[in-house]
C-alpha cells in the first residue's frame, strides 16, 4: 500500500504544480475585471542591506554610468576596481564616497580582499579574471534579508547561439545570422558564456543581465526583458546602468539570467518585480525539468509573449486592469480621474466618442 501511495504522489504533485502555474499565466486574461483590479503595493527600497558596492570595470563605458547611478543615493559608497588608476582619475566624478582600487584579477588573494569590502557587487569587467575571486568573496555571505542578490553580472545578448545547433539557427535566423554571432571575434560569446558560468557555480548569490548592442547616444527609455537568447536590438549604457543598480533592489532577479534591451520614449516602470517574477531561475534538475513541462502544457509561448507584451504598456505603473474607461495611462500614473469618472463607476457616453 506504501509502495502505491508513493508511485501517486508524483502525479498529484504535477496536478498542484499545474494549477498553480495555470492560475499564475493565465490571470492577467481570464480572470474577472473586479479580481484584474490589483492595489499594487508600493515599491519598498532594499538599500539598508548595502552601503558599499563593488563595481569591477569602474572605469570602462558601461562602468562609468553604474558609478554614477550608485553615487545618486548619499549613503551608497563605491570601491572603484580599475587596472588603470589614471583612467579613474580621468572619468569618474571627484567624490568622497569612491575609493579606487587598482584591479588585478591575476592576483586572486589581492582581489578577494578588496571584494570583501563590498556588501554587494556589479560585474562590469571584460573577461574571466577575477570571477573566482569574487565567487570567493561573496559565496559565503549570508542570504540578504530581502533575498536580493549580493552580485549583478552585466554579460551579453548572444552568448548561447554559437552553440545552437544548424535548426535552431535556421529557425531563428534574425538572431543567429547577424555579424557578431557569424564572426565572434576572439571568441568574445564563448568568454562571456564561460563567466557567466564561473558566476553560477561560484555559490554567491547572483542576476545576470545580457544586454543587447550597446549605443551610447541610443535615446532613453525602458528596458524590456526576456528569455531564451533570441533578443536583438539596442540597450542605451545609461539606462542600462540605471537598470543594473536596480537590480540591487530586486529579490525576484536572484539566480536567473534574462535579457534587456531599451524601448525609446517608454518611461521606466516604478518596479520590476512583476516582469521578474514571470522569469524561469536558472536553477536545474527534476523539479525544474518538471515545471517546464508544466508550464509548456499550459501556454508556454502564449505567457511568454503576454509577458513581454505586458512590459510595452504605456504609464509608469503598467497596470492596464487598473484603469477606467476614458482614464489615460499618464493620468493612472498620476491618481487622477479620467474624463468618464472612476473605475467601476464610468458614465460611460451611449456612444463611444460622443462624449
Amino acid at each position: 500500500m506504501a509502495r502505491v501511495n508513493r508511485v501517486l504522489s508524483l502525479p498529484f504533485v504535477l496536478f498542484c504544480v499545474s494549477s498553480f502555474l495555470a492560475s499564475r499565466s493565465f490571470s492577467g486574461i481570464f480572470s474577472t475585471q473586479k479580481s484584474q483590479h490589483k492595489v499594487r503595493p508600493s515599491r519598498v527600497l532594499r538599500r539598508a542591506e548595502y552601503s558599499t558596492v563593488a563595481v569591477p570595470g569602474a572605469t570602462g563605458r558601461l562602468g562609468r554610468f553604474v558609478v554614477q547611478e550608485l553615487l545618486k543615493d548619499p549613503k551608497v559608497e563605491v570601491l572603484a576596481l580599475t587596472r588603470n588608476v589614471s583612467r579613474a582619475e580621468e572619468f569618474l566624478p571627484v567624490d568622497d564616497r569612491i575609493t579606487v582600487l587598482p584591479w588585478k584579477p591575476e592576483d586572486e588573494a589581492g582581489a578577494v580582499s578588496a571584494l570583501s569590502k563590498a556588501d554587494a557587487a556589479i560585474w562590469c569587467a571584460e573577461g574571466r579574471q577575477g570571477l573566482v575571486a569574487l565567487g570567493k568573496a561573496f559565496a559565503s555571505r549570508e542570504t540578504r534579508p530581502s533575498g536580493s542578490p549580493r552580485v549583478v553580472m552585466c554579460s551579453s545578448a548572444a552568448v548561447t547561439r554559437p552553440t545552437w545547433s544548424e535548426k535552431q539557427k535556421s529557425q531563428f535566423s534574425g538572431a543567429a545570422d547577424i555579424p557578431i554571432v557569424r564572426l565572434n571575434p576572439g571568441g568574445l560569446l564563448d568568454e562571456k558564456r564561460a563567466t557567466e558560468k564561473l558566476l553560477r557555480q561560484s555559490g554567491a548569490s547572483y542576476t545576470v543581465a545580457r544586454p543587447t548592442g550597446l549605443k551610447d547616444d541610443w535615446p532613453t527609455g525602458r528596458p524590456l526583458l526576456s528569455q531564451g537568447d533570441v533578443a536583438v536590438g539596442r540597450t542605451s549604457r545609461q539606462d542600462l546602468a540605471n537598470f543594473l543598480v536596480r537590480l540591487l533592489d530586486e529579490p525576484k532577479a536572484t539566480g536567473k539570467t534574462f535579457e534587456v534591451l531599451t524601448v525609446p520614449g517608454y518611461p521606466k516602470p516604478l518596479e520590476y518585480g512583476e516582469v521578474l517574477d514571470r522569469l524561469r531561475p536558472d536553477a536545474v534538475g527534476p523539479v525544474a525539468t518538471a515545471w517546464s513541462r508544466v508550464r509548456s502544457w499550459f501556454g508556454g509561448q502564449q505567457a511568454a509573449t503576454y509577458g513581454v507584451l505586458q512590459q510595452l504598456l504605456p504609464g509608469e505603473e503598467q497596470n492596464s486592469a487598473g484603469l477606467a474607461m476614458g482614464q489615460t495611462y499618464e493620468q493612472y500614473d498620476k491618481k487622477e480621474e479620467g474624463r468618464l469618472g472612476p473605475r467601476g463607476a464610468e458614465r460611460v457616453p451611449e456612444t463611444l466618442g460622443s462624449s
